[in-house]
C-alpha cells in the first residue's frame, strides 16, 4: 500500500507521523519512526469531497490539514493513556 497523504509534527519533542492509506481507508501512525499502529479512518474525516473526483491542490491541503488534526487528537489521547 502506498500513502496518499503523509503529515508529521513535533509534539513535546517527539516526532509523530500519520499516513492516510486511501485504498484501505486507514491511518498509519508512527512515533519517532516506529509504528504505533493502523487505525480505521473516521468516515467523516475527509467528508464527501473524497468521492467528488480528482483532487486539486486545495483538496490535497485540506486532506493534509484534516490528517494533521486527527494526528494531534490521537497524540493527546495516546499520551493520556501512558
Amino acid at each position: 500500500m502506498t500513502a496518499s497523504v503523509r503529515t508529521g509534527t513535533h509534539i513535546e519533542g517527539i516526532h509523530w507521523v500519520a499516513e492516510y492509506l486511501e485504498a484501505a481507508h486507514e491511518i498509519r501512525v508512527l512515533r519517532e519512526g516506529f509504528e504505533v499502529g493502523f487505525y480505521d479512518a473516521p468516515p467523516s474525516l475527509f467528508g464527501e469531497e473524497a468521492e467528488a473526483g480528482s483532487k486539486s491542490v486545495a483538496d490535497h491541503r485540506a486532506l493534509e490539514a484534516a490528517l494533521r488534526a486527527y494526528l494531534m487528537q490521537f497524540v493527546s489521547q495516546y499520551d493520556a493513556e501512558e
